[in-house]
């Protein structure tokens, strides 16, 4: 399925056709649970929920941002009950983050990271021996600054635009009818700088918002089938 994704996203980035894309994103969104924010910050503004370390006197409206929380419950019962769940939260990043590292996106990130701890945060042996710890790096450009029990959170290093600034985590919550595996990206720029976060161009975001719903979806899957 991997395979299948990166050829198929390949043909987006290459102007191919982008049917399929369209469908997996079609069925994603009813399979995932999502909200999404675009624009100006406010005090009222929705706060992350998964991320910790946006500072609250971020949420004016000297700054915008994009928001988007992704999320997924597993009954437990479908999941290997000698793993806990920080233990599969674990699995699940390193897994996911493996994935992403063969998408076109980390295709353009691989060719800007020159140094050698850079090349190395690629690699699928380094990546699946990481417990992500607080200062690892993964992908060339996230870093972890924040791990805890239930969840992974990761400053992202936007290589040559130092006008964005970003966060993605990795989590979950456990309930009374199973785990909520969840994924948050929140980025931000100043309101009177001209330049766009990447993210902010509405195919750019479409790919992101299909890639993390994939990773998340596909990912629980892969959470499921492990033995106990």
């Amino acid at each position: 399925m991997i395979a299948r994704f990166i050829i198929t996203a390949s043909a987006v980035v290459t102007g191919g056709s982008a049917i399929y894309l369209y469908m997996l994103h079609r069925k994603l969104a009813s399979r995932i649970e999502h909200r999404s924010h675009r624009g100006k910050l406010s005090s009222k503004s929705m706060r992350p929920t998964v991320i910790d370390s946006v500072a609250e006197d971020i949420f004016t409206e000297q700054n915008v941002a994009l928001h988007d929380h992704s999320s997924k419950q597993v009954s437990r019962t479908a999941l290997p009950k000698s793993i806990s769940p920080g233990q599969l939260l674990t699995k699940l990043a390193r897994r996911n983050m493996i994935a992403f590292s063969h998408l076109p996106q980390a295709w353009v990130m691989r060719l800007l990271s020159m140094a050698p701890e850079e090349q190395q945060s690629f690699k699928s042996a380094h990546i699946n021996s990481l417990n992500f710890d607080k200062g690892d790096l993964v992908c060339g450009m996230y870093r972890v600054i924040e791990r805890s029990g239930n969840k992974v959170e990761f400053d992202i290093q936007t290589r040559n635009i130092d006008y964005v600034h970003g966060r993605l985590a990795l989590g979950y919550k456990e309930t009374t009818s199973g785990i909520v595996f969840s994924s948050e990206t929140f980025m931000w720029r100043r309101s009177d700088e001209i330049r766009l976060m990447p993210l902010e161009k509405p195919l750019l975001h479409w790919m992101h918002e299909t890639a993390a719903w994939w990773l998340l979806d596909s990912g629980t899957k892969y959470l499921m089938e492990l033995d106990s």
